[in-house]
């Protein structure tokens, strides 16, 4: 996902961090200025900073409307998300995050992003940012196989953790979110009726930032 964009000495905004691993994996592999990750669950935020409050250069938040004000103009050099289509499905839902990344990130700033799309490569999320000419895309890249891949290795690990821990009333669903082979998630990308895709976006320079 990060391809080739320096995280090192940049101020890092993640949108959608779940339990914070890959925050802290970025902040000890590539020495940001800083990483604050955002997410919706409070759950998740809470331990996020039960797990890494002590790993300097790295803050969480919980995601609220009054969250991305907090953040001054053009302060992020780099905003990424990971796994997020569902929650950008709807337009009205996206025009409001595109109007908050294009304001927090600096003039040539990124914005990084992958998840499932529709077999053309396209998603209501990247239609939007590519429409308005917020954002340009710099690099689209089909990682399906990839991502098929890395699901293969991982799937006696994913089996043996839902059949440890999971209620059994709740081992098929579970399985479906961990894309074990032969979910629906899993088929659906082997047969070619979803495609999961990697972009960089740059932020336009010529974007006027709206002020608050």
């Amino acid at each position: 996902v990060l391809a080739n964009v320096t995280l090192t000495d940049q101020n890092i905004l993640e949108v959608g961090c779940g339990r914070g691993a890959g925050a802290a994996w970025c902040v000890r592999t590539y020495a940001p200025r800083s990483y604050i990750g955002i997410d919706s669950s409070r759950d998740a935020i809470n331990l996020c900073e039960q797990s890494y409050s002590t790993t300097p250069r790295l803050s969480f938040m919980v995601a609220d409307p009054e969250t991305y004000s907090s953040f001054q103009n053009e302060s992020m050099d780099v905003a990424l998300s990971i796994e997020t289509t569902n929650t950008f499905d709807e337009i009205v839902v996206v025009k409001e995050f595109v109007d908050e990344i294009t304001r927090v990130l600096s003039p040539n700033g990124y914005f990084l992003w992958c998840g499932l799309c529709n077999v053309d490569g396209s998603s209501v999320l990247i239609d939007y940012l590519t429409a308005n000419n917020a954002f340009i895309i710099q690099e689209k890249v089909n990682i399906t196989r990839n991502v098929l891949h890395a699901l293969d290795i991982q799937s006696n690990s994913r089996t043996d953790f839902v059949d440890r821990y999971i209620q059994p009333a709740d081992r098929e669903y579970c399985g479906l979110l961990t894309g074990l082979p032969g979910t629906q998630l899993y088929d659906n990308m082997q047969q070619g009726r979803a495609e999961y895709w990697r972009v960089v976006f740059r932020k336009n320079i010529t974007t006027i930032t709206p002020l608050i």
